[in-house]
């Protein structure tokens, strides 16, 4: 896991039928609170993540 946030951790998958990468992003307590969409590269995919911790950890 990787902190993409503060209080928000992620870890990247691939997804082998969509062929492209996905974060799953969990709070402190494990509980889901995003996925970002698929990119191509896993790179893309941690940076899609950061931009959603954020705006998630604003709300």
């Amino acid at each position: 896991m990787q902190e993409y946030g503060p209080g928000i951790v992620g870890e990247v998958r691939f997804s082998r039928q969509d062929g492209g990468y996905y974060v799953e992003l969990y709070d402190r307590e494990g509980t889901p609170v995003g996925k970002t969409g698929f990119w191509t590269t896993e790179a893309k995919a941690k940076e899609a993540a950061r931009r959603l911790a954020a705006k998630v950890g604003g709300e």
